[in-house]
Parts: structure tokens; C-alpha cells; sequence
């Protein structure tokens, strides 16, 4: 416990200082951890004989954050090309029989879970860097009082097939305590509809315990207790962002859609 608290408190002013910064450091932040985040989905697969297209992708997602960040170009026309590119890539591959089908489809899942989800924290950085925080409060905000919640109150198990120690209580208490710190949020940045927020933080606190379920059923289904051992006392960085990669685009489309509403 101790040295997962210290590693909180070496990497929590890291990450004000790139969210704050802004630029050019979310850019680095998202595709670093989008790359490392890759290395540790395809090194699970690989240990059961699986061979996804690697280098390809490390590739592609370089190329796609680039074309993000400096092209111009739509991110829907950036992620479509580059999905297309891999398929093309991934066909010529199984024509000559140096990979399979199933190794492809892994290829593919690895670059939209990983860096097309997280990738919309840097759309979000382009004009709505205020609401990256939203990404953070559902998912770490969610988990934690989801965590508090079913420590004191916790007795009937979510879905101890998955997870044993979570509770329907801690969910519960996971979404309640998302809406009162998205209000906090809200009132801090003085929204001029904090309501339409409510809404917003009791689907992105599901939507981060779904992240977390999933990412723990692949755990548990090859055996393994973490993706990784970068973040001492954390594990690897999908164990930490593994909710923030369905946080991220719900928080950047929600958020779009509130902003719709209000200038109707």
C-alpha cells in the first residue's frame, strides 16, 4: 500500500503538469502511453501463441497522433485511413501466410482499445482542454469511491467471476460520488448548466467500471494478476488507464453533444 501512495504522488503532479502545459505535452503524454499501452495488450496475447502485427501498429499510431496534432485533417478521416492501412497491410500479410486471421483481428482490437480510445484526450486538448479532467474524474474519481463505498458498506459481489472484491454497493457508490465531484467541477469552472452535467457523470462512472471489467476479464482469462510492473504498487499502464481508455471518448462526445445543446 505504501508504495502504490508513493507512486500516486510522483505521478499525480506529472500528470497536472502535462494536462496544464497543455499542447504539445498531451500529444507526448497520450501517444507514450498509447505505445507502452500497446506493448502490454500484445505481450499478453503473445504468451498464448498469438502474433499481432507490432510494428505495424507502433507505426500507425505514431502516424495517426502526428496527423492529429499537425495535419489538419478530420479525426474520423485520420482513424478510418489508418484502419485501412492496417487492414491492407494485415491482407498481404495473411496471403503470404505469415500471420492468421485471429492474429489480425488482435491487431486491430489492440489499436482501437488502446490509442483510438485515448486518443480523444487529445482531441479534447485541442479546444476543450478544461474538460480532460472530466476523463480523470470518472474514471479515478469513480473507482475511488467506488472502492470507499464497498470497503463500509459493500456486501453483495458485482460480478465475482470477473472481479471478486467488487460490490454492487461500491458501483453505486461509485456513480453518486462521480455526479458530486463532475457538480464540484462544474461550479469551479462555472458552468452555465451544471444539470446537463449530472447525466454525463452517472453514464461516464458506469461506462469507467465497464473499462475496468473488461480489462480484468482479459487478465483473468490468460492468468495474469497485471499488464505490467512500470507503476510500482499500480502495475502496468493499462492497469491504470484501463477505465480512461472508455472515460476518454465518452467524456470528448459528451461534451461535444453538451456544447450542442447549449448554443441551440
Amino acid at each position: 500500500m505504501l508504495t502504490r501512495i508513493i507512486s500516486g504522488l510522483v505521478l499525480l503532479p506529472l500528470l497536472f503538469f502535462v494536462i496544464i502545459n497543455g499542447g504539445i505535452s498531451i500529444y507526448l503524454g497520450a501517444l507514450i502511453c498509447s505505445l507502452i499501452g500497446l506493448y502490454e495488450f500484445f505481450r499478453v496475447f503473445e504468451g498464448s501463441g498469438y502474433k499481432p502485427l507490432k510494428t505495424t501498429i507502433y507505426a500507425m499510431t505514431v502516424i495517426m497522433y502526428t496527423a492529429m496534432t499537425y495535419s489538419g485533417m478530420s479525426y474520423s478521416h485520420i482513424v478510418i485511413s489508418v484502419t485501412y492501412l492496417i487492414f491492407a497491410v494485415g491482407a498481404v500479410y495473411i496471403m503470404n501466410r505469415r500471420i492468421r486471421v485471429e492474429d489480425l483481428m488482435i491487431t486491430i482490437m489492440g489499436y482501437i482499445y488502446i490509442p483510438v480510445f485515448l486518443s480523444h484526450i487529445n482531441l479534447l486538448s485541442m479546444d476543450q482542454t478544461i474538460y480532460i479532467w472530466l476523463v480523470f474524474i470518472f474514471a479515478w474519481g469513480s473507482d475511488t469511491c467506488a472502492y470507499f463505498t464497498g470497503m463500509f458498506f459493500g456486501k453483495h459481489k458485482l460480478i465475482p467471476e470477473i472481479s471478486p472484491k467488487k460490490t454492487i454497493e461500491g458501483a453505486i457508490g461509485g456513480v453518486v460520488g462521480t455526479v458530486l465531484l463532475t457538480l464540484v467541477f462544474a461550479r469551479y469552472f462555472q458552468e452555465p448548466n451544471p444539470m446537463y452535467f449530472i447525466p454525463l457523470a452517472m453514464i461516464g462512472s458506469t461506462v469507467s467500471q465497464i473499462g475496468d471489467l473488461f480489462a480484468s476479464a482479459i487478465k483473468r482469462e490468460f492468468g495474469i494478476k497485471d499488464y505490467g510492473n512500470l507503476i510500482p504498487g499500480h502495475g502496468g499502464i493499462l492497469d491504470r488507464f484501463d477505465s480512461i481508455l472508455f472515460t476518454a471518448p465518452l467524456t470528448y462526445y459528451g461534451i461535444t453533444f453538451i456544447t450542442y445543446i447549449q448554443n441551440l
